[in-house]
């Protein structure tokens, strides 16, 4: 039941089956005794709304939003979901690590602001200094490769790059390396601001680190906000007493990782 959440349509309520449903949990009995405490958050869903009828909703690919780590348990999520004809917007959250997490359909629409495209300035002087006697980069050298990378990727656009990799600490970043015709127009271009040397070490350094979330790889930022709807719909609540669970890519593994 992959990326699929429940409805029941007479309580109104949501279920969203992982396989962490299964988990038992532990407490003591006394100080030296633990005890297992068995579940199957599906099978009590399921038996509490007997006879009631259920329908499939499924989540809408690359749908997932926040402004929370995908490591932080205490937090406040926005995806889609869909029963094939209407899309619903759901707000998961929960206040205290305790507690479980939290469903609930709201009124609003996500709306995705257009991407921003980021170089790594930072990093990318550090690492390009860590590397300044190889590769006999100057500190001129390096600034003017700096100012020049950051002007040549504000006139890019998605298609000119391939996304590799993607931030832990933000859902909405992810990272993305210059298709190799891209790279070696920038160069070109450029190559009257260096000498051939320069030009050839350049080109060595941009290869060894383009990988995932390396110093050279574009950071792309997608922001989002949340539009109220003139529609409203019925609000939704529910637990799941499943453990915290990551965005076209990575949702799969957000609902599949806890």
């Amino acid at each position: 039941m992959e990326n699929i959440i429940l409805r029941c349509l007479q309580c109104n309520e949501l279920f969203y089956p992982t396989p962490y449903d299964f988990y038992p949990s532990y407490e003591f009995e006394d100080k030296d005794i633990l005890k297992e405490i068995k579940h199957n958050d599906l099978g009590d869903f399921k038996n509490y709304h007997n006879g009631h009828k259920i329908e499939e909703l499924q989540v809408v690919n690359g749908s997932f939003f926040s402004h929370y780590a995908y490591w932080e348990p205490v937090r406040e999520d926005y995806l889609q979901i869909t029963d094939g004809s209407e899309f619903y917007t759901v707000r998961r959250w929960r206040k205290y690590i305790s507690e479980p997490l939290r469903y609930q359909i709201v009124n609003f629409d996500i709306i995705c602001s257009e991407p921003i495209l980021e170089i790594q300035s930072i990093d990318l002087e550090k690492q390009m200094i860590a590397d300044a006697d190889r590769f006999r980069f100057t500190k001129t050298n390096i600034k003017r490769f700096i100012k020049l990378f950051k002007t040549f990727v504000s006139h890019l656009e998605l298609d000119n790059m391939v996304e590799c990799g993607f931030s832990v600490n933000d859902p909405r970043v992810s990272y993305a390396k210059l298709k190799d015709e891209v790279r070696e127009t920038f160069l070109n271009h450029y190559s009257y601001k260096f000498s051939a040397n320069d030009i050839r070490n350049l080109r060595v350094f941009i290869s060894e680190n383009s990988e995932y979330d390396d110093v050279i790889n574009i950071q792309i930022v997608r922001p989002f906000y949340l539009k109220p709807l003139s529609k409203s719909f019925n609000t939704i609540n529910t637990q799941s007493t499943s453990s915290p669970k990551y965005s076209e890519n990575m949702l799969n593994k957000f609902w599949n990782i806890h």
